[in-house]
């Protein structure tokens, strides 16, 4: 699943609605889809490249539950 370029912006609009992100998880999600790698996302947020690599992996659990 990749979230810079399989959904379109109404999808990321009900994925933000239905899955319930943490504050953390919704900043990382914004900023992923707009095309920001996971090293930008850790400089933007001041996150560890590993804490932002979980905060994607809880990402997507979440979405594949609303699939």
């Amino acid at each position: 699943m990749n979230l810079k370029t399989e959904f379109t912006e109404i999808e990321c609009d009900r994925f933000r609605r239905d899955c319930n992100f943490t504050p953390d998880e919704l900043r990382v999600f914004n900023l992923r889809v707009k095309d920001h790698s996971v090293i930008e996302i850790c400089m933007k947020l001041q996150m560890s490249e590993s804490t932002v690599n979980r905060r994607i992996k809880n990402i997507k659990r979440k979405i594949v539950k609303v699939l």
